[in-house]
């Protein structure tokens, strides 16, 4: 991505995410904000990642000492484990094995290595494929003392490289681009609002793209907003696969959703950029937001007198001080699908001791055990109730979650064909190493929208929802198998709703941010009500009817409260205008 290697005089960071090549290592970067980096993990299923690879260019040759941002990850549980393990190699030369020491995110010392004059090539080499992660190489020709807290880190980062700043203003800047951000963004745009979508992958689709594979939940399309739907519609995919193998990555039509969002011509997109901070002006609104972009190491600076905070977790509102609440615990977790396929040439699966020890536990897909859906076997695992998180902090420890949905993957497949020796003709194909979110930050609006409110209509009322009251909590039936403490399989409790129930506008915005929209899983709702409110067809309403406004905003140069306050009317009225244009829906959109 870089035209021109880094250069090394005395000391040197190098961000591992902008490698030149990535080889077989996912870039991750779901928690720069808590650990302070875009990291890069040998998600190998237990089978080694192609090298990592780089350059950069040494004024002097000698022997420098080397330095991995790092984690072993399953220290948590089994401090003295550590399957995720690898190597720096220089120029053929390698590191003390790493990955092995850090039980939090810190630098270890990979060693001393031999730099010659010129050109060096560098990479990272995988020894396990059992999900090995570096975010940052440190090099000097001295011993160094350096600071593990992540902002820290990313500073330090950002004040020794970064050295180029794009600006530029729109607007409207979105962030985040799942469903609820992919339809604001495409509906302001087309009403003629110069519109930026900022997504720190690669893809748009968040939960519904390739990476994740989810499937789309809720309705579309109810009278007298039969409008309201149409652009969820255009991002529909064709077919979906619920369990098992089935759930293929090209379902998702990841280039027919990018191609869609390229097309619309007032529309700039902010792919593979994190947004690491933001500048606030005198009265309390949102000035600007600052971005990173990991691939090609440069900060970007984007103006706008409005913002929507389409990022699932509410990081744009807790940066700007708006107020949210979050549940710690009983809130609903996250899951990494996946699953396994019948092979022509299956291979040994190693023993995993780090992993979960599910080897006198019935858990789902277990020999002939029937899960509460009556599935059995390959449809049993890996599936959405694969879930961890719902005791932690779900901003603060996602990555454990995340890693612990590893944990349980491995100690499953690790009981079925080693203990048990089925499947002996399968292997482990698939795991989404980013994680599907649920539930983490709720921000506040001018209405908390609860439960007991869906009694009532409001004036304001406008984005469909149809979905059950539908929240998830640790399924009582595997408390054997969470002999560690941590539960990772859920049970659906629901309640219905009435449906359609038309959620009010005024939980689409700021209550003390006045210049910010809110669109997704993060809206102004209860912990019950967003169980209702969280699926991606009823975010991407909401992302619909955020464009639309963000349309009015512009024409009276308001904000996003003054809809409300000063053309309800008129928004209604606009709203109940959009002609109908529904399309096939693939799987229920009701439950």
């Amino acid at each position: 991505m870089k035209s021109k290697p880094h250069t090394l005089d005395h000391s040197l960071i190098l961000s591992c995410a902008a490698f030149e090549e990535a080889g077989g290592w996912i870039r991750d970067s779901e928690f720069i904000l808590e650990m302070g980096g875009v990291y890069l993990l040998a998600h190998g299923l237990g089978k080694p990642v192609a090298d990592a690879l780089t350059t950069i260019e040494c004024l002097r040759e000698g022997d420098y000492n080397f330095y991995a941002f790092t984690y072993n990850w399953v220290a948590p549980w089994h401090e003295d484990m550590h399957p995720g393990e690898y190597e720096i190699h220089v120029n053929g030369h390698r590191s003390r094995t790493l990955g092995i020491r850090c039980n939090h995110w810190d630098w270890e010392e990979a060693g001393c290595l031999h730099l010659e004059k010129g050109e060096n090539r560098i990479s990272i080499h995988d020894l396990t494929g059992f999900e090995g992660r570096i975010a940052y190489i440190f090099i000097s020709d001295v011993p160094v003392s350096l600071p593990s807290d992540g902002k820290k880190v990313l500073n330090l980062y950002i004040d020794n490289v970064i050295k180029d700043k794009k600006e530029a203003s729109y607007d409207l800047v979105c962030i985040g681009g799942g469903f609820a951000g992919m339809c604001a963004s495409v509906a302001a745009s087309r009403g003629g609002v110069k519109t930026a979508l900022v997504q720190d992958r690669p893809v748009v689709g968040g939960n519904n793209s390739s990476e994740i594979r989810v499937w789309l939940g809720g309705g579309t399309n109810y009278e007298p907003f039969g409008g309201l739907g149409n652009i969820v519609g255009e991002f529909e995919q064709k077919e979906i696969g619920h369990y098992g193998p089935v759930n293929k990555a090209h379902l998702y039509e990841d280039e027919r959703k990018m191609a869609i969002m390229r097309s619309q011509e007032n529309l700039s997109l902010y792919m593979e950029h994190c947004l690491i901070g933001c500048s606030m002006n005198e009265d309390g609104t949102i000035k600007s937001v600052t971005l990173l972009d990991y691939r090609n190491e440069t900060l970007v600076e984007l103006t706008a007198p409005l913002f929507a905070d389409t990022s699932g977790d509410g990081n744009l509102g807790a940066m700007a001080g708006a107020d949210y609440e979050v549940t710690t615990n009983g809130h609903m977790g996250l899951s990494n699908l996946w699953h396994i396929e019948k092979s022509d040439n299956p291979q040994p699966f190693p023993r995993c001791p780090w992993a979960v020890d599910l080897s006198s536990s019935t858990f789902p897909g277990r020999k002939d055990h029937v899960d509460f859906y009556g599935h059995r076997g390959i449809e049993s695992l890996g599936c959405w109730f694969w879930e961890s998180g719902m005791t932690e902090d779900p901003i603060a420890k996602a990555e454990y979650a995340r890693d612990l949905n590893f944990r349980a993957m491995y100690g499953a497949w690790d009981t079925i064909r080693n203990v048990d020796h089925d499947f002996q003709d399968y292997e482990l194909t698939f795991a989404a190493a980013i994680a599907g979110k649920r539930e983490s930050r709720r921000l506040f609006g001018d209405i908390v929208l609860t439960k007991t409110d869906f009694k009532y209509s409001f004036p304001d009322a406008c984005a469909a929802t149809t979905w059950n009251f539908d929240v998830h909590y640790p399924n009582k039936d595997y408390y054997a198998a969470f002999h560690e403490g941590d539960a990772f399989i859920t049970m659906d409790c629901r309640e219905p709703v009435d449906w359609p129930y038309f959620l009010p506008y005024r939980i689409l915005y700021s209550r003390n941010v006045t210049n910010m929209f809110m669109a997704g899983r993060n809206v102004s709702v209860s912990h019950d009500a967003a169980g209702t409110a969280r699926v991606m067809r009823t975010c991407g309403i909401m992302g619909e009817v955020v464009g639309y406004a963000a349309r009015l905003c512009k024409k009276y140069g308001c904000r996003p409260r003054q809809i409300y306050t000063d053309h309800l009317d008129e928004f209604i009225t606009f709203l109940k205008s959009i002609e109908k244009k529904e399309v096939f829906k693939a799987g229920s959109t009701v439950v």
